[in-house]
């Protein structure tokens, strides 16, 4: 499910609550929103249990990848973890969620922020992981409005991969990816592609020749820069 809502929703993070940043590379997204229940009981409710809300508390988890060795962290996990070292309101900030595609079903709250690096799954890739504590009411708010841009390519892997092998591109903005030509290696469509999340395609190498096979992705609103690849016969 939280794959799911990674696909779904976008996450965004701000110091003010006026300037947002996004966070990029989400492959898993799990937000929570709690009841502390009293109980109500009395005589006059004949025996039946009876419970009032007193109390709520939200969380939110995010998990994205990271490219080890670009050397710049994407601006929204940047801010994340400019939290991990501090204290106070310098460890808060604001943070919302909303639709992807149209903007709506926006939420937004400030929270004690933790960040984490939790997972080396390959070479050059990373997984951290951010931990947003509600620190106040997490609110609705007017919808947001949506500029997708164009995807971008983190990694392809493995290397080599020969036709009909699966290969994995990580990267960001690739829920709105549709079509036979949505995935290229070089010139040639992908055989076909599944989205597992904004972050994460799995694509299916096609006929072809070995060597340099650069992989590009097309979304609603361009075309992704070349990533170097090199595929097998």
């Amino acid at each position: 499910m939280s794959n799911d809502l990674a696909r779904k929703y976008r996450v965004d993070v701000s110091t003010d609550g006026i300037t947002w940043v996004q966070i990029n590379g989400v492959n898993d997204f799990n937000p929570n929103v709690a009841n502390n229940d009293q109980d109500a009981s009395a005589y006059d409710t004949d025996g039946w249990s009876v419970s009032e809300t007193t109390m709520k508390s939200w969380t939110a988890s995010v998990k994205a990848l990271v490219r080890r060795t670009a050397g710049v962290l994407d601006a929204g996990l940047a801010l994340c973890k400019a939290t991990q070292l501090v204290f106070g309101d310098a460890q808060r900030l604001y943070v919302r969620w909303y639709l992807r595609d149209t903007g709506k079903e926006a939420v937004q709250g400030r929270a004690i922020v933790s960040y984490n690096r939790s997972k080396t799954g390959v070479a050059d890739l990373d997984e951290v992981t951010v931990e947003f504590k509600g620190d106040g009411a997490l609110a609705n708010v007017a919808d947001v409005t949506v500029t997708t841009p164009v995807p971008q390519l983190v990694s392809a892997t493995p290397s080599g991969a020969a036709q009909g092998a699966l290969v994995t591109i990580t990267g960001a903005y690739f829920t709105s990816v549709t079509g036979a030509t949505g995935v290229k290696f070089g010139a040639t469509n992908a055989t076909n592609y599944s989205i597992v999340s904004d972050a994460v395609i799995v694509a299916t190498v096609p006929a072809g020749t070995a060597g340099a096979a650069n992989i590009t992705v097309t979304n609603a609103t361009g075309t992704s820069a070349a990533l170097a690849y090199t595929r097998g016969a």
